[in-house]
């Protein structure tokens, strides 16, 4: 197994041990929380300027991600929406990373509109003032799932990136489900929940943009 790896798996396992023993307020909170991102981040700007487009869109996409991580785990109100942006935009850029080569194969859609489409309806009532920023933000899911799986291959990278992009999903899910469906969750099973999905979502990504960089790479020197 690469050393990153071993190393994101330790860094998610210290940051599931600190959602049990400490708050947001804890000076060590934050950091053990983006770590993990961080040490993925590191492995593919190690390598940016030799990667392919897709690997160095995912790299970006990383950075948003973090960004989005760090907002959420601010102990002050009021950061969400900032949070929701960031993560806004690192969808819309892994369904662009998604999206090269690929076909438009709009049939792949529909399962991923039926979804998104009833799951807001189900949260409208309890969104408020979030009814645009959420209803956004679930249309860049799907269509980060829909191209996930309208790529043009079959290969283990392809397969890695697609259930990356379905466990994003039901990551996010679990959030709006926490957040806005049933508030008295208990919030150590839901931060559980959230961060294991999370963490597996980002690290199939990754695996499967390091996949396909290596068989690239393999190709262009042979």
């Amino acid at each position: 197994m690469a050393k990153e790896i071993v190393l994101f798996v330790l860094y998610s396992i210290v940051h599931l041990f600190a959602i049990a023993t400490i708050t947001k307020e804890d000076v060590l909170y934050l950091p053990s929380k983006i770590i993990p991102i961080l040490i993925l981040i590191v492995a593919l700007f190690r390598y940016f300027p030799s990667l392919g487009k897709r690997g160095k869109l995912i790299a970006i996409g990383l950075v948003f991600s973090l960004f989005g991580d760090s907002f959420l785990a601010l102990p002050k109100q009021g950061y969400f929406v900032f949070g929701l942006g960031s993560f806004l935009i690192a969808q819309l850029i892994y369904s662009y990373a998604f999206t090269l080569d690929s076909k438009i194969k709009p049939i792949l859609a529909i399962p991923f509109l039926l979804f998104g489409c009833s799951f807001f309806l189900i949260l409208v009532p309890k969104l408020g003032s979030l009814l645009v920023p959420v209803g956004v933000y679930i249309s860049a899911i799907c269509l980060m799932g829909w191209r996930a799986a309208a790529r043009n291959s079959n290969s283990k990278a392809f397969y890695l990136g697609l259930v990356g992009a379905l466990v994003f999903i039901l990551s996010d899910s679990i959030i709006a489900y926490s957040m806005f469906l049933k508030p008295d969750m208990d919030r150590f099973t839901a931060s559980m929940g959230i961060m294991v999905t999370y963490y597996i979502a980002q690290l199939l990504i990754y695996s499967a943009t390091k996949v396909e960089e290596i068989d690239h790479q393999t190709l262009k020197n042979t």
